[in-house]
């Protein structure tokens, strides 16, 4: 038995519409055309961007609360600050997520049918033995929730994913306001690939800051046929390409 999506997020995912077909951008200018056209069609004209980042911190779950139950309040608290966001004026939505990102990759590996060891880098300084305790530990959080892969509220609370269910929440509340999103960051985007495995109608609305070298990220783009903004080739969690993105944006 599939576990059911709270009744308010359900309400929000049947308001989705997909987002219009962005223009065709200047081919001269390239990646940078393809932004602007991006955000000329998704802004409905408006001339700069009004940003607004959330974050998983802002709200912070009862250890004590079970793990469905809290994954839901996760899914609901995340579709509030994109509710929050908008009503304050923002027009995009930026989601960030910094922080452990083993349930992230755990998550981005059982949905995009990727094993363990293909998700992680192994950064310059890190030696075999670190690599393979990483690639541990994302292979037993995986296996774990396995046999619950086809229900979401089970896989994200199997894997202890709260913060990728927030960013699930932000990415489909935003999608409902009919308000463009930049996903920065492993967990943001492992949180688009729970989004659009309940709503593909909301992709359209989302932005990969960056592409990555970082073959975690790659997957999760890959997955969702998720649009990028800028080759930057970025593998950090500080929401450096989402600031790039947007200063670019902002220029007149």
């Amino acid at each position: 038995m599939t576990t059911e999506l709270p009744a308010p997020l359900r309400e929000a995912v049947d308001r989705i519409e997909e987002a219009p077909a962005p223009l065709a951008g200047d081919p001269a200018a390239g990646a940078l055309g393809r932004l602007d056209a991006w955000w000329e069609t998704v802004s409905g004209g408006d001339a700069r961007p009004v940003p607004h980042e959330v974050s998983p911190s802002s709200s912070v779950a009862d250890p004590t609360e079970p793990g469905d139950r809290r994954i839901e309040a996760r899914l609901l608290a995340g579709l509030s600050a994109a509710d929050r966001a908008v009503d304050s004026g923002a027009t995009v939505i930026v989601t960030a997520a910094p922080g452990d990102d083993v349930p992230a990759r755990a998550v981005i590996a059982l949905l995009a049918w990727r094993e363990a060891s293909t998700l992680l880098p192994q950064p310059p300084g890190t030696s075999d033995a670190e690599w393979m305790r990483r690639c541990a530990r994302v292979r037993d959080v995986a296996a774990a929730a396995r046999s619950v892969r086809a229900d979401t509220v089970a896989l994200l609370s199997v894997t202890q994913a709260d913060d990728v269910a927030f960013a699930a929440g932000v990415l489909l509340g935003a999608a409902a306001r009919r308000t463009p999103c930049l996903v920065d960051g492993t967990t943001a985007l492992s949180g688009a690939v729970v989004a659009d495995r309940i709503s593909y109608r909301a992709r359209g609305w989302w932005l990969a800051a960056s592409d990555s070298p970082d073959p975690g990220r790659s997957a999760a783009i890959d997955r969702v046929d998720l649009a990028v903004a800028l080759p930057l080739q970025t593998a950090d969690d500080s929401g450096l390409a989402a600031r790039a993105v947007l200063a670019l944006l902002a220029l007149p």
